[in-house]
């Protein structure tokens, strides 16, 4: 099955229905799709790559580019062909491009032309690409114009028939433990991934899905899945102000969407300082689910979302992986109920918390996630130790450490590799910054393990105050102190920083790491 299939058949059953909006308020755009011309332009590029430049089953396409209708239609256009894409960061340097192209030795490249000055440096060395295309107005003239095939190329429907576990994609992880690893997904688990998301979140033919998170992170593109298959309607939006996010739900009647932490922090912070009014807002029409990821998300955040919107909201988990966002849900009904859990595994999955030796901790104990699953990866490509490393058994080992309560809801308590270990007690930074983000002067916080000479590791706070407010050491820790943190957890040393985050909106703790400590590998000795 040619997970592509599912863009002929909506094509005929809802030609002149708008299947791909896309939105740029900065330069006041709007551009749309139907599904007939979506079809028409997923042909035009898929036969140009089979029949002009010779992409066939087997091969591998990068592919480069902001959210757009031709970042859907090019995915879909190399997936016709029987090719496998994959979709690079475009926050991607040259030499992270470099390694995605000896990854997999790709025979082409589709990029927007705004990416010409990180690519065009270093094409020489990427010596497996014979043809590169090139989106936009700016094309070189040793890349064939986008513009060019749309307007020439034959538009008859065009599906290479590929086998379940043929590859579809291959998606790069966000990097927070090491280089970005090739996750390579199947074509039948991406449909798996698209029913599963459709049977959690209530998706369907009516749901107007709003995508203003990047297409390359597995949560946002995942969870368009269902509008995909059910033949409903995705909105693109370019650009995160508050204001844009929520004029384009009340323009576009959206009533779906998944958004990162630091985005939604960004909206209700809009709204309590009143640069909002959210009265003048209809949100009416919402009636599916506002869902929340790339972190833990703070209880305090999804207190104030409960308080400001009208919306069902809820947290998710999930790892590129395990299939992205969905793999473990918290539904609105729960949300007050269980602040802080991410809730109970979805559709088409188990979950488990483990020990070092692959046992069930106990119930309230912390041990290392597991998921098993229709949405698991295939493997990490060309990487079969690192596979086996990861997979066992069936089991998807995460490397985020959990605990279950007794009606099964799970909680994250942090990434096994940031445990802190002060003088043998566990720290675990995502507590203490959940903490810390309810202060009403924090905007942004991360916590990291600090070299000490008698302790091993101390906590220290890195943290962005929000625009307008000052503050000082000893507020955050007398925050600490009355939110009822041991004092060990205390963060022993603060800075006020911009804390780093990956392409994802994920903390980058290897970066901050090295910022502020230096290179170095920090090594968890015993048990979890």
């Amino acid at each position: 099955m040619n997970f592509a299939y599912f863009g002929l058949i909506n094509a005929k059953k809802y030609p002149e229905q708008e299947f791909l909006i896309e939105r740029n308020p900065a330069k006041g755009e709007r551009r749309s799709l139907t599904w007939r011309e979506f079809n028409e332009q997923t042909n035009k590029v898929a036969n140009y790559l089979k029949n002009n430049l010779g992409v066939k089953k087997g091969d591998f396409v990068l592919h480069l580019q902001m959210n757009s209708l031709e970042w859907y239609v090019t995915f879909h256009a190399i997936l016709r062909v029987g090719a496998t894409a994959v979709p690079l960061s475009f926050r991607f340097a040259s030499q992270d491009i470099m390694h995605a192209a000896k990854a997999c030795g790709p025979v082409a490249f589709i990029l927007a032309d705004g990416f010409l000055s990180k690519v065009q440096p270093i094409q020489e060395e990427m010596k497996t690409i014979k043809n590169y295309i090139c989106i936009g107005k700016q094309s070189p003239a040793d890349m064939i114009a986008y513009d060019s095939i749309i307007q020439s190329a034959g538009a008859e429907d065009i599906l290479v028939e590929v086998d379940d576990a043929a590859p579809a994609e291959l998606m790069f992880t966000s990097g927070t433990t090491g280089p970005p690893k090739p996750v390579c997904q199947a074509h039948k688990t991406l449909y798996e991934i698209g029913v599963g998301n459709a049977l959690t979140y209530d998706e369907g033919k009516e749901t107007v899905y709003l995508a203003p998170q990047p297409f390359y992170h597995s949560g946002s593109f995942f969870l368009s899945f269902p509008c995909y298959l059910a033949g409903g309607k995705i909105v693109i939006l370019n650009g995160l102000q508050p204001k844009w996010l929520l004029d384009c739900i009340v323009e576009e009647k959206v009533n779906n969407s998944w958004i990162t932490v630091p985005t939604m922090s960004d909206a209700v912070n809009a709204i309590k300082k009143g640069e909002i009014n959210i009265a003048e807002y209809d949100f009416s029409h919402f009636t599916g689910s506002l869902v929340i990821g790339a972190q833990p998300v703070p209880p305090s955040l999804l207190h104030d979302l409960k308080k400001i919107f009208p919306f069902k909201t809820g947290n998710i988990y999930g790892i590129t992986e395990g299939g992205g966002g969905g793999s473990i849900n918290l539904y609105d009904e729960d949300v007050l109920r269980k602040p802080g859990s991410i809730g109970k595994p979805t559709f088409y999955m188990e979950a488990r918390a483990v020990d070092d030796n692959g046992n069930d901790v106990p119930l309230g104990e912390v041990g290392e996630l597991i998921l098993k699953g229709s949405r698991i990866m295939k493997e990490y490509y060309s990487n079969p130790e690192m596979t086996a490393k990861t997979i066992k058994d069936g089991w998807l080992y995460t490397g985020d450490l959990v605990r279950i309560d007794e009606e099964g809801y799970f909680y994250i308590v942090d990434r096994k590799k940031d445990l802190i270990i002060r003088g043998g007690e566990n720290i675990f930074p995502v507590e203490i910054e959940a903490v810390l983000f309810s202060h009403p002067k924090i905007q942004d916080v991360a916590i990291i393990g600090y070299p000490h000479e008698r302790l091993v590791e101390i906590a220290m706070a890195i943290v962005t105050i929000k625009d307008g407010e000052t503050m000082t050491e000893s507020e955050v820790i007398e925050h600490c102190k009355n939110a009822g943190l041991a004092k060990f957890k205390w963060p022993e040393k603060v800075v006020f920083d911009m804390v780093l985050r990956n392409p994802t909106g994920k903390i980058d703790k290897p970066k901050l790491r090295e910022k502020y400590i230096g290179k170095r590998e920090i090594t968890i000795n015993g048990k979890i």
